[in-house]
Order: structure tokens, then C-alpha cells, then sequence
């Protein structure tokens, strides 16, 4: 109960902080670009509970129809309502619906939307003011939702270009920047994290790294490296711990590494390539390490190396997640991919051990593979709907309809979803079987 309690507890408000950075990406960049934002949620409906902000000008004309009360006096601040806004020659919002935000009594039938409506901006809220000919209304909103894992921002005529202020309705400049928004902020913010965690003052175990066995017929016994070798540098790199050794075999995987080694007093230059194992998913030279003359050290790095530092992880975390799906593709086999389940217990193991600095690294890594996938075109995701962006583009503005890249999205996201439902069904066989996500 309790590995179950950390899984949730560490991932659930992780999975919250990834999300709505990425959201917010959409929400400030559709905003500073014109595009009407209706609704910024975390988590997905039903609604727990929300509040509306904002001001949105909206003119009242004779042309104006109410649902609900008589005319334009029984407007009020505080009066919550739906209205459907055309906008005129001046930018104007100009309210052709007024209703009353209510939910049918039962049997009642929704107003009859007439010819063109369908075209109209439809935003809800509170009235804040009122006056002749307009109001102004709070009608932004911030809703928190019941389902936890999740989030999203609701833009206006998202697949209808005629809707005032809307998404559809902006060039492929726009709509391409306010999409890319989102994984851009999942790619910003390693380099946030990784910064901070520089900057903690940490122990680390540094000492002499001493090859205790060399296993037969590996890359290691090719190279040929002994045991009783010190490895000094890798790559040019200093060693000090099997950490930085484990990090040097990863980034070099498939590729000849150099070695320097300090054998019976003398320093010798050895040449090893890396070689896939799938088991473990890792990238092994085939030796057993043991760290000696161990010294703890604190270490902390001030801001002005950790942020150019941060930049050089961020680049080496997506090599290793490169080198990972190469070294598995390469060796035929399919990467064991873990969904929710496996997810969740990756990172109540990794924060359970590593504490805070290890949840920190378990958001980084996430955060970079939601960047990632949410750039890929796959469909319903960001990239999905980049892809059909960029296609506008090179067919110089001409549109795919919008029902056919909506039957584009739904079958992407029957599949996603049906992939997902595969690999938590594995992720459930591993852990009956016990075997650990972790490798």
C-alpha cells in the first residue's frame, strides 16, 4: 500500500505541473496573438469547480436576442450568461444571443440556433457591468477538473475559420506558433530544472574506479581491457565515480570510445565500442566496476556555469533517449515502453531513493519526452495538428476540410488510446510478475 500511495502521490502532481506549463504555452501565446481563449483547465471535466476572469467588451443592438428574461434590463452584473458575438467592420464584438446560463429543466429544449449562428463566438460568463448599447463581461475561464491527470485549453473556432477571434481563422504563422507553444515550454523547462538542481549543494562519492572483473567475449575484453585497471578518462572526460562511467558507456553506445586507464603505473589508451544489451536496455562494455579510496564531496555549481550546464544535460538526456531507442531498434527488438502503471512506479522507486533531486530528474525526463512526442505527427497531439498546419502551408493556403482532419484525428486517438490499453496490460504483467520497471 505504501510503494502504491508513492507511486501516485509522486506522479499525479508531476503529470499536473508538466501539463499546465504545457497548456499555459498555448494559453499565453494564443492570447498575445488574438485568439480568443474561453477556458484554461487542469485536469478533465467533469468540472470540480472554476471561476471566470477578464473583460470582454460586447455592444447590445435592436438586432440582439435573449433566452431567458425580456431585453436588455434584465441585464445585471453578476448575471451569468451565454452569448453568441459576431464582430463588426471595427473589431468589435457585437452580441446577437444573449441567454441565460442555466441548465434545461427537463423536457425543455434547447433554443433554436438560427442560420449563420453557427458562425458566431460562443462565450459564457458573468456580466460585470452594464451599460447602454454594451456590457462587459468576465468571460475567461480557470476551471479545475475532476480527473487529475491532464489539462487543456479551449480556444475559439478551433476548426471554424468564420468564428470571431479564432484559431482556424489566423494565417499558418500563428496557428503554427500558438501549437509549437506548447512542447516548447515542456523542452524549456529541463533547462529550468536542471539549473536548480546544479545549484544544490549535493553529496557526491567520488574516488578511483577500479575494473573488478572483465566479462568474456565482450567489447571490453576485445578492447583488451584488465582487471586491476583504473579508468582515468573517457572521451577525454574525467572519471570519478561509476555514475559519470555509466553516463560515458550510454552517450557512446554503438560507437568507438576512447578509454585512458592507468595500468601497473603506466597510462595506456584503449579503444572500446559499446555494445546494446536488451535486457537490461542499456549499453554495456561487459566489465564490473568497484569505486575505491572513496571520498564524499559537496557540490553545488553557481548560476552562471549551471545555466550553460544546464543546457549541456538537457542535450545529453535526448542523446540518451536516442541511444536507447537505436540500441534497441538495432538490435531488432521494440523498446519496452511503460505507460501510466509502469510510469507511476518508475517514479515512486526513483523518488523513494532519490527524494526530491530524484523527482526532479524523473520531471525532466518526462518533461522531455512530452516535448518530443507532442512534436511528432501523430494525430490529436500537437504534431498531429502541426502536421495538417504545415501541409496548409505547402499547398500555399489551400485547407484540408475539417471533417476529414477530424476523422484524421479520431482515428489517431482510437489508436493512442488502444496502445496505451496494450502497454498498461504489460506493465500489469510485469509487475505480477515482479520483474522492476527500472531494469
Amino acid at each position: 500500500m505504501e510503494t502504491v500511495v508513492i507511486a501516485v502521490g509522486s506522479l499525479v502532481p508531476l503529470l499536473i505541473i508538466l501539463v499546465v506549463i504545457h497548456e499555459f504555452g498555448h494559453f499565453a501565446t494564443a492570447r498575445a496573438m488574438g485568439v480568443k481563449v474561453l477556458e484554461f483547465g487542469v485536469g478533465f471535466p467533469p468540472r470540480a469547480f472554476g471561476f471566470y476572469t477578464g473583460n470582454t467588451a460586447v455592444l447590445i443592438d435592436g438586432s440582439t436576442r435573449y433566452v431567458g428574461f425580456s431585453g436588455p434590463q434584465d441585464l445585471g452584473r453578476g448575471l451569468k450568461v451565454k452569448v453568441s458575438s459576431a464582430e463588426d467592420a471595427r473589431g468589435n464584438l457585437v452580441a446577437r444571443l444573449i441567454e441565460l446560463s442555466r441548465k434545461p429543466a427537463k423536457g425543455e429544449e434547447e433554443p433554436e440556433e438560427h442560420p449563420g449562428e453557427e458562425d458566431l463566438l460562443k462565450h459564457e460568463g458573468k456580466i460585470r457591468s452594464v451599460a447602454d448599447g454594451s456590457m462587459v463581461m468576465a468571460d475567461m475561464l480557470y476551471s479545475v477538473n475532476w480527473a487529475p491527470i491532464g489539462g487543456f485549453v479551449r480556444l475559439a473556432g478551433e476548426a471554424n475559420p468564420n468564428v470571431p477571434r479564432s484559431l482556424a481563422g489566423k494565417g499558418t504563422g500563428t496557428r503554427f506558433l500558438v501549437l509549437i507553444a506548447g512542447p516548447l515550454m515542456n523542452a524549456i523547462l529541463p533547462l529550468l530544472i536542471f539549473t536548480v538542481v546544479l545549484m544544490i549543494p549535493k553529496d557526491v562519492a567520488v574516488g578511483r574506479l577500479v575494473i573488478a572483473e572483465v566479462g568474456e567475449n565482450t567489447a571490453a575484453a576485445e578492447a583488451p581491457v584488465q582487471a586491476g585497471d583504473i579508468v582515468i578518462e573517457t572521451n577525454g572526460n574525467e572519471i570519478e565515480n561509476r555514475l559519470d562511467f555509466t553516463r560515458e558507456i550510454n552517450l557512446n553506445g554503438g560507437s568507438m570510445m576512447s578509454l585512458l586507464v592507468e595500468r601497473d603505473n603506466q597510462e595506456l589508451l584503449l579503444h572500446v565500442r559499446p555494445r546494446f544489451d536488451t535486457e537490461s536496455a542499456r549499453w554495456l562494455v561487459g566489465v564490473f566496476p568497484r569505486l575505491d579510496d572513496v571520498t564524499i564531496v559537496k557540490r553545488s555549481e553557481p548560476i552562471w556555469e549551471a545555466i550553460p550546464n544546464s543546457f549541456v544535460n538537457t542535450w545529453e538526456m535526448l542523446v540518451l533517449v536516442k541511444q536507447s531507442l537505436g540500441g534497441a531498434f538495432g538490435e531488432g527488438s521494440s523498446p519496452e515502453f511503460s505507460g501510466p502503471i509502469g510510469i507511476a512506479q518508475v517514479t515512486g522507486e526513483i523518488t523513494k531513493d532519490g527524494g526530491l533531486i530524484g523527482w526532479l530528474g524523473v520531471g525532466i525526463l518526462l518533461s522531455i519526452n512530452l516535448a518530443v512526442l507532442n512534436i511528432l505527427p501523430i494525430p490529436m497531439l500537437d504534431g498531429g495538428r502541426l502536421f495538417f498546419v504545415v501541409l496548409e502551408w505547402v499547398r500555399r493556403g489551400k485547407k484540408i476540410p475539417a471533417k476529414k482532419e477530424g476523422m484524421v484525428h479520431l482515428i489517431g486517438f482510437a489508436v493512442l488510446m488502444g496502445g496505451i490499453v496494450l502497454v498498461s496490460v504489460n506493465d500489469v504483467g510485469r509487475l505480477i510478475d515482479g520483474r522492476s520497471f527500472l531494469g
